[in-house]
């Protein structure tokens, strides 16, 4: 639902400035649809899992991971919808998420546009963040793999939409339609629970009206966005125990957490700061991008369609940041602070349009304001468009993750094909369970990450060892097992090898299974 309100409607783009959006949306959509055609979409671990609950749906075994265990990792919206589309098509998993992710890119630039103009009012500031987006290294690279954050994208900026239709208006099935987007992105991403907070803080800041109406429009949206997820959660802990699934503990530093969050910011509109091996360079950077932002938050805050904006992405990246402290997942970089980029595009564009252009009139020629525009667009956009066009045309000749040609041509991953009936006799590990389950069907254990003395429980096991595994070669962990069993290698390739793991105390006993 958009804005309704007359204020919000004269503020709506034309039929033409529609038609914009969309065609620049298509544009992107078509380059994506490029760079993805050869090889699909790219799969990563969490990609294997939101496919294995798409599959199980399909077979009608509910919401199952590739385990065979309950989903609780991630919500379940995403594998949802490449359900619902596979069946509807009857595609696989893999090419629903794939179609899902180019109408999600086209959708995403569209409705960017529209936000835009309802904020700066700026038709070519508008035109600019549409571009940025179908450039953006963020938004790309989360729209080439089987990810959640481009749906989670699409319906935080629908929120936004009515939130500001909201403001305008005062209008309560703005706040309702709010409510229920913010309520999907919560069953997309846990993360959406940030999301409602950024939202409540900026319903409980927003002046001009009464405590008692402000209470209850507060505690409406709350229950809304929140209910779906609060069920969703409580179906986790009565099958697992835990709210959220099992997280391990973080291994990196704050001051690590902190370098992260810069380089990746500095990625999306300079350069990526570990390029630099000038230290005084990089904290140069670091000071400017601070301040940068820092400015164009503070000088705008008076506006309240920016201040939503300006909540968001503080509230937004100091989640990251905290649960980043306190658990250990991907590290902080495009992906998961990319549901930041589109509002903070906008905060800096209008920043640009409505307090440094105006400045800069007052200053210099109308020639010299033309140069320095001319300039400003070729900073804003170079960086952008040749990071996307790097990895566009990397996705094209090598593919990513799993649909990668190094896992499609992998020599031990044909030997494990073609061995799979002996190898399942035993129980497997692997390094890369996920990569085993989506290419051989193979379901494995993960390696143990801490020693166990007991291991392999089973007496006998097979390890499948990737050297270029997503978590790694994990030489190390397999050097240390070596205290609690034998591992004997039964074959080597180019890029792994395949190990039977006995347990020391069985060595004197004659191998039960014939390898």
């Amino acid at each position: 639902m958009t804005p309704t309100a007359p204020d919000a409607l004269c503020l709506s783009p034309v039929w033409k400035q529609h038609v914009w959006f969309g065609l620049i949306g298509l544009v992107g959509t078509g380059w994506l649809w490029f760079a993805m055609s050869r090889h699909g979409i790219g799969l990563s671990p969490d990609s294997v899992g939101y496919l294995a609950v798409a599959q199980h749906l399909l077979e009608g075994k509910g919401f199952l991971s590739y385990r065979g265990e309950p989903f609780v990792l991630q919500p379940p919206l995403y594998p949802l919808v490449i359900a619902t589309i596979s069946f509807l098509l009857g595609s696989t998993p893999a090419t629903s998420a794939l179609l899902i992710n180019l109408l999600l890119f086209v959708a995403v630039a569209y409705f960017s546009g529209r936000l835009a103009i309802l904020i700066t009012k700026s038709f070519p500031i508008s035109i600019a963040v549409c571009i940025s987006v179908i450039l953006g290294v963020p938004i790309t690279w989360v729209s080439v793999f089987a990810w959640s954050e481009i749906l989670f994208i699409l319906l935080t900026i629908l929120a936004f939409l009515n939130l500001i239709g909201f403001v305008s208006s005062k209008d309560k099935k703005d706040l309702l339609v709010c409510s229920l987007y913010l309520a999907c992105s919560c069953m997309v991403r846990y993360a959406g629970l940030f999301s409602v907070f950024s939202f409540l803080l900026f319903l409980i800041l927003m002046p001009g009206e009464r405590l008692q109406k402000k209470t209850y429009r507060i505690v409406a949206f709350l229950y809304i966005s929140s209910l779906p997820i609060s069920l969703w959660i409580l179906r986790n802990y009565i099958l697992s125990g835990t709210p959220f699934g099992p997280r391990t503990m973080a291994s990196l530093r704050p001051n690590e957490i902190i370098f992260l969050f810069f380089d990746t910011f500095s990625g999306w509109f300079i350069v990526q700061t570990d390029a630099l091996q000038n230290d005084i360079i990089l904290i140069l950077i670091l000071i400017f991008l601070t301040f940068a932002v820092s400015t164009a938050c503070i000088y705008q805050i008076k506006d309240t369609n920016i201040l939503s904006l300006v909540i968001f992405v503080f509230t937004y990246s100091l989640f990251v940041f905290i649960s980043s402290v306190r658990f250990a997942y991907d590290p902080i970089d495009n992906r998961l602070l990319s549901p930041v980029f589109i509002p903070l595009v906008i905060v800096l564009l209008n920043f640009s349009n409505k307090v440094l252009y105006p400045y800069l009139k007052s200053k210099v020629s109308s020639s010299a304001q033309s140069r320095l525009i001319i300039l400003g667009a070729v900073i804003w956009f170079t960086h952008p468009v040749l990071s996307t066009l790097t990895l566009g045309f990397e996705v094209r000749q090598e593919g990513k993750g799993y649909h990668a040609i190094y896992w499609q041509t992998s020599p031990t991953l044909a030997q494990v094909r073609q061995a799979r009936e002996r190898l399942i006799r035993l129980p497997i590990y692997t390094n890369d369970p996920e990569g085993l389950y989506f290419l051989a069907h193979i379901r494995a254990e993960h390696l143990p990450f801490r020693f166990r003395s007991t291991w392999p429980e089973s007496g006998q096991a097979y390890l499948i060892r990737f050297k270029h595994a997503y978590r790694g070669g994990c030489l190390d962990i397999i050097e240390g097992l070596r205290q609690a069993a034998d591992i004997k290698p039964l074959a080597q390739f180019s890029d792994g090898e395949i190990y039977l793991v006995t347990h020391k105390s069985l060595l004197a006993s004659p191998t039960l299974v014939p390898h």
